[in-house]
């Protein structure tokens, strides 16, 4: 690789957050981002800079204008919930009134995410798509969610993975 290709790549990640290992260094374990924003940095690594977190999001929507909304980081957000044995990311525009708003459920060791993504409700037209696996699994018609209790009742146990009993 050219020394100014690295460059580049190493100005580019640190510009969204990501992290930046020394050879044989690890991304912290998830588990220490519950209570904090997704901007707090864990050993120096955003939740949305860790390469756990960016692989699952990746995998869970297509490439595209949506999934960049959601990994650049950037909009209203409260701190990151743990339910269910998961953990639950919200964030929302501020110029859209809040109509614009997204959601990561992600299983807590980042082997697979879960993605909300809404832009505003109409009953039947649009509402909040819930994207799994490069696609849409399925849209319901109100906000994504933004409590534990409203995750566990949009979702409940959708099986994004295991739930400790």
């Amino acid at each position: 690789m050219s020394t100014k290709l690295g460059a580049a790549i190493a100005v580019a990640t640190m510009m969204v957050g990501g992290p930046i290992f020394a050879r044989g260094g690890t991304a912290p374990d998830l588990a220490g981002y519950a209570g904090k924003y997704p901007y707090d940095k864990v050993k120096g690594v955003s939740f949305l800079g860790h390469p756990q977190v960016r692989a699952a999001i990746e995998a869970a929507v297509p490439a595209g204008d949506i999934r960049d909304d959601v990994l650049a980081g950037k909009g209203v957000t409260v701190p990151i919930l743990k339910t269910q044995g998961r953990l639950f990311s919200r964030t929302f525009d501020p110029a859209s009134g809040g109509d614009v708003n997204w959601a990561i459920l992600m299983i807590a060791d980042g082997s697979k995410a879960a993605v909300c993504y809404s832009t505003g409700i109409e009953k039947d037209v649009r509402g909040a798509d819930w994207y799994l696996d490069g696609k849409i699994a399925f849209t319901l018609y109100e906000m994504c969610p933004s409590t534990a209790a409203e995750v566990e009742s949009a979702v409940g146990n959708w099986p994004i993975g295991p739930i400790p009993g």
